[in-house]
């Protein structure tokens, strides 16, 4: 247990699960801060944050890392590696921070009032996609999950915005939640001891304008600032052949379920999808299928740990 480079502590889990010597041992007087540095990965072609705890200049505790558009402020995808957790912390009320990434008016066009004011300029005055400025039909969906951290201070890690995306309220909490409680389960079930995780968005989302009928590109901070996600992904991955893609979606007002740019698979027997637009349409694909079409700049990288 590290609570600071100075201050380390070893505690051993044994077999029933308890610790030795049993935790808490001490009373971390001095908390190691965490923080979000700029690194170098090629496989990103905008700019590459890491996200966790620098122990040293040599050593760093990542927790994830994102690839971040910053003038189009955009999270295109970001990567982690998720355990078992037996003894979670609660979910905590953090707000978003924006750590020097991105201006605060930027972060702000994901407000309920700003977003309905640009729905009125980008499809017209008499839109009907949002009923008010109070009405919260976008979320700041998360990519890498706070509930993937046991840990308080390394969940508030993940309230960040370079770890969102504008995903629809009711696609978060449908199947998009649905998926994550999954893969939860699946790792503190005991079927996985660690899955490399990746996961994204792709595409613009497209609305019919009110008037005209033309598909407008929707962006929360036009012309071309925080896109709207036509497709999430996520992709899982423990390095002995159990291999998984997934795709959602995001679009609550198209009433015909699309067609995923994938080979698709039968999902997992345990992993149940809603069938709406609400929940969002979700799909289980071939993995390396999946990356070659459609991410394959990724190909090398999510499909193993």
């Amino acid at each position: 247990m590290i609570c600071n480079i100075s201050d380390v502590e070893y505690t051993t889990c044994q077999q029933n699960g308890d610790m030795s010597p049993p935790l808490p041992i001490t009373d971390c007087s001095k908390l190691m801060k965490g923080i979000v540095e700029v690194v170098s990965d090629e496989i990103c072609p905008f700019t590459m944050y890491r996200v966790g705890y620098k122990l040293s200049n040599e050593l760093f505790l990542e927790l994830y890392r994102s690839c971040y558009d910053v003038p189009n402020q955009t999270a295109h995808f970001v990567i982690h590696q998720a355990y078992p957790i037996t003894s979670p912390a609660p979910r905590p009320d953090q707000s978003f921070t924006t750590d020097g990434v991105i201006t605060g008016a930027m972060a702000a066009t994901f407000q309920a009032s700003s977003i309905f004011e640009t729905f009125k300029t980008l499809l017209g005055s008499n839109q009907n996609y949002i009923a008010s400025p109070s009405d919260i039909v976008f979320n700041r969906g998360h990519l890498v999950p706070s509930a993937d951290f046991g840990f308080d201070s390394q969940m508030r890690l993940t309230f960040k915005y370079l770890n969102v995306v504008a995903q629809f309220g009711s696609i978060n909490r449908g199947n998009w939640k649905t998926l994550e409680t999954w893969i939860r389960n699946q790792l503190n079930n005991g079927n996985f001891e660690v899955l490399n995780i990746c996961t994204g968005g792709f595409g613009v989302l497209q609305l019919p304008h009110s008037i005209t009928g033309e598909l407008i590109s929707i962006y929360l901070n036009p012309p071309s600032g925080n896109a709207v996600p036509e497709w999430l992904f996520k992709t899982v991955c423990d390095g002995n052949n159990n291999s998984y893609a997934f795709l959602t979606y995001n679009n609550i007002f198209n009433l015909t379920k699309p067609t995923p740019n994938c080979q698709q698979v039968a999902c997992p027997a345990t992993l149940q999808f809603v069938d709406t637009k609400e929940a969002g349409f979700s799909f289980c694909c071939d993995l390396n299928d999946f990356l070659t079409k459609n991410v394959p700049h990724l190909a090398n990288v999510c499909s193993v740990i």
